[in-house]
């Protein structure tokens, strides 16, 4: 079939949102012939990757088209973002409607950014629409909100308070989850959401994914001191401080490899540094290559993210045999599995960071634990093949041929 895809976001070298259109679009292509709206700052890296490797361009049409910026605007009010996205979005619609003029689309896909806020206009075109994977409904768990400092606490609150807003009465939001003939959801919560707020059902195919290809899984025992890894912006919503808090009062012997960057480098810091207990090594943002080397150097991997989808991250993890370490909310719940870590519940930071020392106090005093969810670590991740997400991704496409825009076939 020949398919048009809204995917904004999309590059063979990038992690995150360009990574995962960069998937998804691979995918759908060993299946159907796809013309593809992206935006023009990814333009370099698709035609580098397709000199390297032609003959991936088969069945795949891209069209660039031009995001205005305002970089003055966005650090000042960065939520300015979606002025401009919006207006990214009418581009891509009209030009949606020109190239179906002449190639008449057997049906679209909006496929990102992930964020329900903006659904973009393709649901006008009058042909069977797929939408997602969606995600962003996530409510920052209230009685966490003040482990987050001052500025973390007004911005999510902030959030939490605009997100029930659009999530109830945001026109556009309403009308394409109407309109859209599938429904994608990027974690159980979202699917969850979905079908209590608009009377959908939807298909869950997480964000993230695992090609088979990243590594060569041996598992180690441990030596000495247990070794934990950590990765991620050092933003509020990342909350490294609940691990660091949790290291506090953990009786085992531990190191903390931390992978990252952000605004909260200087606290951060400062808090690692009052314990004597636990070397802390500190490494910035890295090479892939060798944040890789960096995890299999480990024996744990710990997610402290109060705000998120399913990070990339947390594949990464597992697929290199690391126990995960993990809050039981967002994309982790749906993840994490007793096989291959621990999850934490949260009723409030005391509990949260109680609990967080706890698990790392079993996972050290019991190596055959350790080992075992080692194993038990790859194993999921191979659950997460790109290879299976797009067989569930080809069903839906087929499914949807022959039905009105108002109904959901079931996969």
């Amino acid at each position: 079939m020949k398919i048009l895809v809204s995917c904004y976001a999309c590059s063979p070298y990038r992690g995150s949102e360009p990574g995962m259109g960069w998937n998804f679009v691979q995918q759908a292509a060993r299946y159907h012939e796809l013309y593809i709206l992206v935006e023009s700052k990814f333009k370099e890296d698709l035609e580098q990757y397709f000199s390297q490797h032609p003959e991936e361009q088969i069945n795949k049409h891209f069209y660039y088209i031009t995001k205005a910026r305002h970089k003055l605007l966005r650090k000042i009010w960065p939520p300015s973002y979606y002025w401009f996205y919006k207006s990214w979005q009418k581009k891509a619609y009209r030009k949606a409607l020109e190239l179906d003029a002449s190639l008449n689309f057997a049906l679209v896909h909006q496929l990102n950014m992930v964020g329900y806020r903006e659904p973009g206009y393709l649901w006008r075109m009058g042909k069977p629409m797929v939408w997602g994977p969606i995600g962003g409904f996530n409510i920052t768990a209230w009685n966490m909100l003040a482990s987050m400092g001052w500025k973390g606490f007004v911005f999510y609150l902030s959030r939490n308070l605009l997100n029930l807003w659009q999530m109830h009465f945001n026109f556009r939001v309403k009308t394409a989850m109407a309109k859209s003939s599938a429904l994608i959801a990027a974690t159980q919560n979202e699917a969850n959401t979905i079908k209590r707020l608009y009377g959908r059902d939807s298909v869950i195919i997480p964000e993230v994914g695992f090609s088979g290809k990243e590594t060569s899984f041996v598992s180690h025992p441990k030596t000495g001191a247990l070794k934990i890894a950590w990765s991620g912006q050092f933003t509020p919503r990342k909350s490294l401080n609940l691990l660091l808090e949790a290291l506090e009062h953990t009786t085992s012997r531990t190191e903390l490899h931390v992978i990252g960057d952000g605004e909260c480098a200087t606290r951060w810091k400062k808090m690692a540094s009052r314990n004597q207990r636990v070397q802390t090594h500190w490494y910035g943002w890295v090479e892939r290559s060798r944040a890789v080397e960096i995890m299999q150097s480990c024996d744990l991997f710990c997610i402290t993210s109060l705000s998120d989808l399913t990070s990339t991250v947390l594949l990464e993890a597992l697929s290199n045999g690391l126990p995960v370490i993990a809050l039981d909310h967002c994309g982790f719940s749906n993840v994490i599995t007793d096989e291959c870590g621990i999850k934490i519940p949260i009723r409030n930071k005391r509990q949260v960071v109680h609990d967080i020392a706890q698990a790392i106090d079993k996972i050290n005093s019991d190596e055959t634990l350790r080992l075992r969810l080692s194993k038990g670590a790859h194993h999921r991740a191979l659950e997460y093949f790109w290879n299976e997400k797009g067989k569930v991704i080809n069903q839906i496409y087929n499914n949807m041929i022959g039905y009105s825009t108002n109904h959901f076939v079931d996969v």
